[in-house]
């Protein structure tokens, strides 16, 4: 047999080894590599730490995403109380909360009130401000679009109260498509001063016609759409303006409803209302007491502005006149 030269052995011998490192990792399955490479252990991690892909998500007909600040626990417990205390099964709430720069005590205080509650949304890439609102809502509908199957959501405030008896029983008579629904504003002037100011608004002198951010309902669909085109859709200072702006191209069934009592002002009290903004904590405790005791929303009825009608087939300077009998 040949002898072979020992110099010719160092020269080939980094080959080799490189050759055998490839059949060893065709062994051992390249897509995990972590010595020793069996399938089973390879499962076993799969088993552990699933992509999140496969994570089973939250099935609702109908979320409700409640915007509230980190302090506001008073607020939030008044809601669990009140209108969503004995809530419909299929009904998910979650109350969202921006964590980013809160302090180690305000961050535990949220860790107790979500493991004795465990309805708290907490975004840790965002800073609960008011200058944040529409990236916080943005950053709800990723995750709303990421995580949870639904059929409908309805975005709420912290001093909203809802009627989800009836909104949930509305719902499952509609078509679960391309539903805007709410209180809609289509004549507001642009604000060009104080804190609701629209610097790098230059779209018209008035806001594109949007649902007020006191409370309105979305399809999935829709949440959907804002969700997958989040890279390209512009931030006003208005969360409800964005979000009018955002949807205004697509082909919607916008329902403009009196009963969503969400103005600026409340328009007062009607049995009729099932969503009502700018309510305080006594408001909340006194709604549910009435519609515990005697199944109507208000002691008394009282109109304390006129509402109005929307009539889509004018321009928005010319959709809504009040007019004196509409609640």
């Amino acid at each position: 047999m040949p002898r072979i030269h020992p110099g010719t052995l160092l020269k080939v011998l980094p080959l080799i080894c490189f050759f055998v490192f490839l059949i060893y990792m065709s062994a051992c399955n390249i897509e995990q590599y972590c010595p020793p490479c069996s399938r089973a252990e390879s499962d076993n991690q799969m088993k552990k730490e699933p992509p999140k892909s496969m994570s089973k998500r939250q099935e609702t007909f109908l979320a409700v995403m409640i915007m509230t600040g980190p302090k506001n626990i008073e607020r939030r417990n008044t809601i669990r109380q009140t209108w969503l205390l004995n809530h419909r099964r299929d009904v998910m709430p979650r109350f969202v909360i921006g964590i980013e720069g809160l302090n180690l005590m305000e961050r535990e205080q949220l860790e107790i009130e979500q493991s004795e509650h465990g309805d708290l949304l907490l975004l840790p890439t965002l800073q609960d401000a008011y200058n944040k609102l529409t990236e916080k809502l943005l950053k709800m509908y990723i995750w709303l679009d990421q995580n949870v199957n639904f059929t409908f959501v309805l975005k709420a405030d912290d001093d909203t109260f809802a009627r989800l008896d009836i909104i949930v029983s509305e719902l499952h008579t509609m078509h679960p498509a391309v539903v805007y629904w709410g209180f809609f504003d289509g004549r507001a002037m642009a604000k060009k001063r104080g804190k609701w100011a629209e610097e790098d608004w230059k779209l018209c002198d008035r806001y594109l016609p949007y649902a007020l951010g006191g409370g309105y309902i979305l399809s999935h669909d829709l949440v959907h759409f804002v969700a997958r085109n989040s890279d390209y859709l512009k931030l006003y200072n208005n969360e409800d303006v964005s979000l009018g702006v955002w949807l205004a191209p697509v082909e919607i069934n916008r329902i403009h409803d009196t009963r969503f009592n969400t103005e600026y002002l409340s328009r007062g009290c009607n049995n009729g209302y099932i969503v009502t903004h700018k309510q305080t904590i006594q408001d909340m405790f006194e709604n549910q007491k009435q519609l515990t005791m005697h199944n109507r929303l208000c002691e008394r009825e009282v109109q304390l502005r006129k509402s109005y009608l929307y009539n889509w087939d004018k321009l928005p300077s010319a959709c809504c006149p009040r007019e004196v009998g509409i609640p």
